[in-house]
């Protein structure tokens, strides 16, 4: 490929394609393969230098190249989608090809840049972690860390040569391990200085330890003695006074005996008392409650005779009141012209309810 046509693929689209042939192309899929295969081996026939910059530029340029020419393809289709609204989906179809297609060959053709950024990104990363390591060793430094941890932090600080495997970030590695030997150093001396005293003041408080240990069973052995004395002392004070109350025991209960046998010759005369008065209550009760029983009877009875004979008034009215009514129907049928026994069937009648719809209003 020419310096020229190079010029040229990175500035526009691969391929360009005439109105008249789009309406084929995406209609019909016709040349759409080959149509492929051309902007394939446009696109492939680039065989770049990846380790150069120029290289990388030059493949990054064809894939963009590759973009492009889908975006102008698509372009094509959507117009051709927007114009012939009968055939949407074979367009559509053949845009999906085609742009499935150029993406794939887009990836294609960027993979070895793809493969180098990303194996690069491993290797910036890498260093970065490696340098991460030595400046967290060196700023963890602190007396408050065991001088044996300290020391395992200082010889993994120590291993890390200073060669070529540090590529561009050799300085500042250099850097790091110094400030962090200086400062891991400077710790582990503190830390070994601290513990070597602080082992000097362990055994000068086991000694003392010991001693007061010493002293406190001396101590112990005295105070049990002064126990001891003090406990036979109280153990015969409590003898005497447990005599004392055992004689003071004794007659107390002799006068709570007494007392009580007069208590209960009291109770018992109560208790007579008592029950004699309950007696007394009962009958007097008793006669009370028969009382108001045949006083209620008594009024049960003056109230049964009351209402019986105020529904035996009341029933006799109403007779009287009915017979009047029948009377006064009576005479007004035979005024006109009813014969009086037919009058009267028929107002008994009327007064059982024998005949539909007809009532008698008393």
């Amino acid at each position: 490929m020419t310096e020229q046509a190079k010029t040229d693929n990175t500035q526009a689209q691969l391929v360009v394609i005439e109105p008249t042939t789009a309406v084929a192309l995406f209609t019909e899929g016709q040349g759409v393969a080959e149509l492929l295969a051309d902007i394939r081996q446009k696109a492939t026939s680039l065989v770049p230098d990846i380790t150069t910059p120029k290289g990388r530029k030059e493949i990054a340029s064809v894939a963009h190249a590759v973009a492009r020419t889908k975006t102008y393809l698509d372009g094509l289709g959507k117009e051709l989608t927007d114009q012939y609204k009968e055939i949407p989906k074979r367009i559509d179809a053949n845009r999906k090809t085609l742009r499935d297609t150029l993406d794939a060959l887009k990836d294609e053709v960027r993979a070895p840049l793809t493969q180098y950024e990303a194996a690069e990104e491993a290797r910036v990363a890498a260093l970065q972690s490696r340098l991460a390591r030595l400046n967290e060793l060196g700023s963890s430094a602190s007396i408050e860390i065991a001088a044996a941890d300290l020391q395992v932090m200082l010889q993994e600080v120590e291993q890390n040569a200073m060669d070529d495997s540090w590529q561009e970030l050799l300085p500042q590695a250099t850097v790091a391990k110094e400030l962090a030997t200086k400062r891991l150093g400077e710790a582990l001396a503190a830390r070994q200085k601290y513990e070597a005293e602080q082992a000097e003041l362990e055994q000068l408080r086991q000694k003392q330890a010991e001693q007061d240990r010493i002293d406190r069973e001396r101590l112990i052995a005295e105070q049990a003695a002064e126990q001891a004395r003090r406990e036979e002392e109280n153990r015969q004070r409590l003898e005497r006074e447990a005599a004392q109350h055992r004689e003071q025991e004794a007659q107390r209960q002799a006068q709570v005996a007494q007392q009580a046998a007069e208590q209960a010759r009291r109770d018992s005369e109560a208790a007579e008392l008592a029950r004699q008065q309950a007696e007394a209550n009962a009958a007097r009760q008793a006669e009370e409650v028969a009382a108001r029983a045949a006083e209620q009877e008594r009024q049960r009875i003056e109230q049964e005779q009351a209402r019986k004979q105020q529904e035996d008034e009341r029933r006799a009215a109403d007779m009287e009141h009915r017979r009047t009514v029948n009377n006064a129907i009576l005479m007004d049928l035979m005024g006109l012209g009813i014969d009086e026994g037919k009058a009267i069937n028929l107002i008994k009648h009327i007064a059982s309810n024998k005949i539909d719809h007809l009532t008698i209003n008393y």
